[in-house]
């Protein structure tokens, strides 16, 4: 599950899966990542806040923003966090199909809009997407001293 890798003389590292549940506990951590998609054929990778809910990702942007491409296609998201006293950290990867429920009146996607989803960027940002997940992958890099 993990491998150690030297560091330097005094500090090793390993490298280690993190489970899918661990993942979305992980994920209830933060609320600041990144949502991966394709722009005319070419990967483009952008900053969003975001929500969870149970095993979903939620995310709010402003129309006409590149974000709205996501809509009705799979996209990557990514959050991590990264200590830089010792350059451990952990990283988790979603990927799925997202959808645009701004304007949706079903009662999921009116249940969703009514969570909590502040957002750092300023202006009106009125389109929900929902992303449901296929996949969900993470990876923690852990540093130890080489004498305990």
């Amino acid at each position: 599950m993990s491998a150690p890798e030297a560091r330097d003389q005094d500090l090793i590292a390993t490298i280690e899966t993190i489970p899918p549940i661990t993942c979305w506990n992980l994920l209830a951590t933060t609320s600041f990542g990144r949502v991966g998609l394709l722009v005319d054929g070419k990967p483009e990778v952008l900053p969003v806040n975001y929500a969870i809910d149970g095993e979903s990702i939620l995310f709010r942007t402003g129309q006409g923003t590149v974000l709205t491409q996501a809509s009705l296609t799979v996209v990557a998201f990514e959050t991590d966090h990264v200590d830089p006293r010792d350059h451990s950290g952990w990283s988790v990867m979603v990927q799925g199909f997202a959808r645009d429920i701004g304007d949706a009146v079903d009662a999921t996607s009116e249940r969703l809009k009514r969570l909590s989803l502040v957002t750092w960027a300023p202006g009106t940002r009125a389109r929900w997407f929902h992303i449901k997940p296929d996949k969900i992958t993470g990876r923690r890099l852990a540093v130890f001293p080489t004498e305990l």
